[in-house]
Formats: structure tokens, C-alpha cells, sequence
């Protein structure tokens, strides 16, 4: 049997993902293990150890082997490993195709969003008595989420420093097959995530020796590939910023917006700007799925309206004063297409724009698909008088053929832009023409707006749907 599962994990989307990995690494390799089961232990963790290689054992713990060999999983965290949680019984869709085997009370359909919190919290505790360790990461069986119709990951991602969303399955993969498959993942630059059930028996299964020439691979070539637990290859993601520590995330598990981190705006009128759309909170306009935020802007009457889109911020539920903000994001292409990443002023209801100040961290529009635009608009220096710098791709490559990282990173008296890294633009207050307004808190924006002033608007050639995704948006705050 052949069998592969491809579904995007975070950090793995193109050849313009930016990550710096540990000893130059090119990429990182996830290697992780579900259901707890006796091969895991008889053949992957011998040969784990053999190699050096570090890797994350989701555990089912109703499992039989997880009784038996209690002792053996512990000696495995205690080598380094990952014990994460797959949840007590492992419970899948009866209703998915395939599924016959699915027991009624293991049932995923008939399981409330209720019981998988209580579940996975209980298998939380029963983890850390077994490794002693209060952080780790979850991996849905089946890799399905919803509980009776009904998403849980909005539930339970506050017990866990990630949830993984996916991986690829190399269920009958040769040795030489899995090594192709992450030298070309890896070429990507981001996370390359294997998820294997049986090594050597069981099910799902690999060969002991398929298994056995990846893992003599990885070994000798840890100057390519860094592979290591899902859980640290995340903190490494997530805190890898020298200086800066995490101080709020979204990293777009589940397929559910977190609406204690943002508020869909409703509106359609123009926003100053002359823009045609009217922003919706639909999930024809909006959702979480595969890991990222979906912005879609489509061509359709609404609400007096000829296009519909989506508007977010963190108005009233985050708002700093300082720090690195910075999204991982993948632009549309079209004219008349305006997607942002910026910031506001906390003060503009009561200060009004531009006296608030904005911040906007990227811009593009349709008709110049290889630059964008970090601007800052404040008292005398706004709209197309604006503080601001483009960013250039070489070669004449475009923002919409891959994911870029945008930030910037805003200290008393000093405002910095980047894109992959690259530092392109700056703002202090002796240079703008006009006051400075920078030193309170802001809110985090993202949209995809449709036509406007400076953009211009849709013609002939734009397509539409146009697509924004979003991998994360992340805040970090300046190390004490």
C-alpha cells in the first residue's frame, strides 16, 4: 500500500519562506510518531538513538503499549523526546469515508467540544506524570477537528504551546522516496513534517530499514537539516528574534477565527480611500483553514456594494506600545488590489487620523507586484505626503509567487522596517515633517481592500476571487 497525506504545516510554503535554523541549517525536520505503539518503541527509538536524532511522540494513552510500556516512554523523554498529546482514546469521524472502524464510543461525531477539552486536559496531566513536563504540542487524530459538527481547536489551544495542523503521512515510502521527500520540502526553507504511525509492523507502516536510510540521512547532513522536536523546533520559530521575547501570537491553528484576539470589521464605506468593498465577517470572506488566515475578496453585489472582502484588528483586546510586530504573509495579485499589515493608534476614536498616528508595516498594490510600502502618517506628513520607503524584490520577482515576512520593530523615539530580515527604511521624529505622535499604544490591522485612490481600481485583466493568506501575526516585547 501507498499512501500519502500532504497537507501544509506551518513554516512550509515556498521557496520564500524565511527561517534561520540552528547551525545554518537550511530547514527543519519534524519527525513525529502517533498512537503510541509497540514498533515505535521496538525499531524508531533504537534508531533514533543510533543516530542522534531527536523527535516527538504523539501518544494516545488508552493505547495498550502506553500501559504496558510505561517505563520505556518515560526513558524516552528523558532522552530528549517529545511526549505529545493525541488524546486519551484517539477518538476519528465514523462518517469520514474509510472510517468503519471507528468504535461507537470513540466516536468523534457524537464526542462534544466539552468532553475533548476534559479529555485533552486529562491527558495533559497523565503526560506530565509520565515526563515530568508542563509544556507540549497536540496533533489531532485523524488530523480532524471538528466534535459533533463542531470545531474544538478554539477550545484547547490554550492548553498547549502549538497544535500541530497537519504533516505528510509516508505510509509504504522506500528509504530513497523519503529522503526525496524532504530534500524537496526542504528546499523550501521552512518545516519539513513527517508523520509516521508503524515502523517496521504494526500499521500505516514504513519499513524498518525505509525508516532506518532517512534517519543515516538527517545524520549526515545536520548541516542542511535540523531535526528536532515539533515542540522546540516552535519555540525556536517563535522566540528566534535576539533581544525580543514573545509577548502575544496568532499562529492560525483550528479553522476557526480566535475572536478574544480579533474583531471583524462590517462596513462598506470607503474608508477615505474611495475603496469599493464592503468587509464582511463571511466565511466566503474570511476564515482560518490549513494553518493560515484566509482573506478572500470576491467580485459580488453586497450591501449596495460590487465586491466583498475582510477587515481585522486587535482594537480593545491587544494594543502595545512598542515592540516587533511581524506577519508572515502571501499577497494577491491584481490591480485594483490592496492588501495591508499595519497599525493604529488606541487613541483614534477620541484623537481622530491622523493625530493617532499609523504605522503601516506592508501595503501593496496591484500594479507593482514587486514592491512594497512601509509608511508612517501622522500630523503633516499623511495620505500620499506620507513618511515612507519601498522594498524592492530583485530579479523581477513578484510578492504574490510566495510568503514574505514583514515586521517592524518600534523603540522610544525610532521606528524600523523590515521584509525577509532586510532592514529598508527607518523613521525617527527629527525626520518627518510634522509631529511626532508614536509613543503610545497601537492595534494591529489586516485587510484586503478593492480599489482606492492610490491603487487604482479592478479592470479587465484582475481575477477574482483574490486571495490574502496570513501565516502568523506575531508581537514580541523587548528582553528585560
Amino acid at each position: 500500500m501507498l499512501k500519502t497525506i500532504f497537507v501544509i504545516l506551518l513554516g512550509l510554503q515556498s521557496a520564500q519562506a524565511v527561517e534561520t535554523w540552528p547551525h545554518g541549517a537550511r530547514a527543519a525536520v519534524s519527525l513525529a510518531y502517533d498512537d503510541a505503539l509497540d514498533s515505535q518503541l521496538d525499531h524508531a527509538l533504537p534508531a533514533l538513538q543510533r543516530h542522534g536524532l531527536k523527535a516527538t511522540f504523539y501518544l494516545a494513552l488508552a493505547n495498550a503499549p502506553v500501559r504496558r510500556r510505561l517505563a520505556e516512554w518515560r526513558a524516552a523523554a528523558q532522552r530528549g523526546h517529545e511526549l505529545g498529546n493525541h488524546t486519551l482514546f484517539h477518538q476519528c469521524s465514523a462518517s469520514t469515508p474509510g472510517h468503519a472502524w471507528v468504535e461507537a464510543h470513540r466516536n468523534l461525531d457524537t464526542t462534544s467540544v466539552a468532553q475533548m477539552l476534559d479529555q485533552v486536559r486529562l491527558a495533559n496531566t497523565l503526560l506530565q506524570a509520565i515526563d515530568g513536563k508542563r509544556e507540549r504540542t497536540f496533533n489531532a487524530p485523524c488530523f480532524e477537528q471538528q466534535a459533533a459538527g463542531q470545531s474544538y481547536w478554539p477550545a484547547i489551544r490554550d492548553e498547549f504551546v502549538a497544535l500541530r495542523t497537519a504533516g505528510i503521512a509516508p505510509v509504504g515510502l522506500t528509504g530513497a522516496q523519503l529522503i526525496a521527500l524532504v530534500k524537496e520540502q526542504g528546499a523550501q526553507g521552512g518545516v519539513v513534517n513527517l508523520v509516521f504511525h508503524g515502523v517496521g509492523g504494526d500499521y500505516l507502516a514504513v519499513s524498518d530499514e525505509a525508516h532506518d536510510e532517512l534517519l543515516c540521512f538527517l545524520a549526515a547532513h545536520r548541516d542542511q537539516y535540523w531535526t528536532d522536536t515539533y515542540l522546540n523546533i516552535v519555540r525556536h520559530q517563535r522566540g528566534a528574534k535576539p533581544g525580543w521575547v514573545l509577548d502575544w501570537a496568532d499562529e492560525f491553528d483550528g479553522d476557526a477565527l480566535d475572536t478574544r484576539k480579533w474583531v471583524a470589521e462590517l462596513a462598506g464605506h470607503g474608508y477615505g480611500n474611495n475603496e469599493m468593498q464592503f468587509y464582511t465577517a463571511r466565511k466566503e470572506n474570511l476564515r482560518v483553514e490549513g494553518g493560515k488566515l484566509v482573506i478572500e475578496a470576491r467580485k459580488e453585489s453586497y450591501q449596495g456594494k460590487q465586491y466583498t472582502s475582510a477587515r481585522l484588528k486587535t482594537a480593545g483586546l491587544m494594543e502595545r506600545q512598542y515592540g516587533r510586530f511581524e506577519a508572515r504573509i502571501k499577497v494577491p495579485r491584481g490591480q485594483g488590489i490592496w492588501p495591508a499589515f499595519w497599525m493604529l493608534g488606541g487613541d483614534i476614536d477620541k484623537a481622530g487620523w491622523p493625530r493617532s498616528g499609523e504605522i503601516d508595516i506592508m501595503e501593496n498594490i496591484g500594479k507593482e507586484p514587486g514592491i512594497v510600502h512601509g509608511t508612517l502618517h501622522g500630523p503633516g506628513y499623511s495620505g500620499e505626503k506620507g513618511f515612507g520607503a519601498p522594498s524592492q524584490l530583485p530579479h523581477g520577482q513578484r510578492y504574490a509567487d510566495g510568503f514574505h515576512v514583514f515586521a517592524v520593530e518600534w523603540e522610544p523615539g525610532e521606528i524600523r522596517w523590515y521584509r525577509d530580515g532586510q532592514h529598508y527604511h527607518t523613521a525617527q521624529p527629527q525626520m518627518v515633517n510634522g509631529e511626532w505622535v508614536f509613543e503610545h499604544p497601537f492595534f494591529v490591522l489586516l485587510n484586503l481592500a478593492v480599489g482606492g485612490y492610490w491603487p487604482g481600481y479592478p479592470d479587465a485583466d484582475t481575477l477574482f476571487p483574490q486571495v490574502m493568506l496570513v501565516d502568523y501575526v506575531r508581537v514580541y516585547r523587548k528582553e528585560d
